[in-house]
């Protein structure tokens, strides 16, 4: 026999955590490992019987810290949502207040009513993988700026040495520490069969090299898996937003983007390149223009085609075969 679901809606921040319960005032707790303990301990007390259901906001690494503390113990379950849901809810309640504690009654009340999906946190090589590849990011962009910036500088004829000396130290360092980042993937890869197969996998879709595709699985995570192939695409930020009223207003539609922008940059380079050399993803493109599609449009379309060919790919286990996956 189940047991019922008791509720607890959490506002997690750095230091501290408020949480609240039917029938009780919001309590502080420290965002420590002995604080994940004494709200467990308190929660268990008031309902000794039934599973405890936390509900947090996604805040990043405070929050997932402390959702896989609260994992950890026994009869507990852990939903960890986004804030935009949380805040969209308390505008539908007319909140005018918005304090720590108030937050944390708006999460429980949000629970209660729609009881979201218990979170697990993805494998631990999927983890390192979206670190790494988000590390990687962010020194490429830091080293394409300051490319930009030595080079307005170039023009510049009374520049001082200094900071010509320190525009070429700097992106030497940005340089050398991409190399280890890109390097410690590698090593990655190669500790982990699995992801390694999973990146070869990938591969066989022909528009997809070694670069784009760890960082598909990165910035997808488990999403690949876990999700339909209705919400990777809405985890993508490729889901379309309609916009209909009665007979007068028929807005253009456009995609929602409402998820992870560095996995539709990802999928972007891969849509170009399949569009003129895998048969599959031409084929649908040139199909989309013939049909009156605008080019920004189509390429779109082609992203969202390609991610959802890499996720049933990945949950067969099985290379890009044009035949299938047509």
């Amino acid at each position: 026999m189940c047991k019922s679901v008791f509720y607890v809606g959490v506002d997690v921040g750095k230091d501290e955590v408020w949480a609240s319960m039917d029938g009780y005032r919001p309590r502080s707790f420290k965002n420590t490992p002995g604080g994940a303990k004494a709200l467990r301990e308190w929660s268990r007390k008031v309902s000794p019987d039934q599973t405890i259901h936390f509900c947090m906001e996604a805040t990043g690494v405070y929050g997932r810290s402390l959702a896989v503390r609260l994992l950890s113990f026994a009869d507990t379950e852990t939903s960890v949502v986004n804030p935009a849901q949380i805040n969209s809810y308390a505008k539908a309640q007319l909140r005018r207040s918005k304090t720590d504690s108030v937050d944390s009654r708006v999460i429980l009340s949000f629970a209660q009513t729609q009881k979201p999906h218990p979170w697990k946190p993805e494998p631990e090589a999927i983890r390192k993988l979206y670190q790494l590849v988000s590390q990687a990011d962010v020194l490429e962009q830091q080293i394409q700026d300051w490319a930009n910036r030595q080079h307005a500088h170039s023009h510049a004829s009374d520049l001082p040495k200094e900071i010509r000396n320190c525009d070429k130290a700097l992106q030497r360092t940005l340089k050398r520490q991409l190399e280890k980042i890109e390097k410690a993937i590698d090593q990655l890869l190669e500790e982990d069969s699995g992801l390694s197969e999973r990146v070869d996998l990938l591969c066989s879709f022909k528009g997809i090299a070694k670069k784009s595709a760890v960082r598909i699985i990165g910035y997808s995570r488990d999403a690949m898996t876990e999700r339909s192939a209705k919400a990777l695409v809405a985890h993508a930020g490729l889901a379309p937003r309609h916009h209909q009223s009665g007979t007068s207003v028929h807005a253009r539609s456009h995609i929602a983007k409402q998820g992870d922008k560095r996995l539709r940059k990802a999928l972007y380079m891969p849509a170009l390149v399949a569009m003129v050399h895998n048969p599959v993803i031409r084929n649908f493109y040139q199909r989309l223009l013939q049909n009156g599609k605008a080019k920004k449009l189509a390429i779109t379309a082609c992203m969202k085609k390609i991610l959802v060919i890499l996720r049933a790919m990945i949950k067969t286990n099985k290379p890009f075969n044009p035949n299938i996956n047509a």
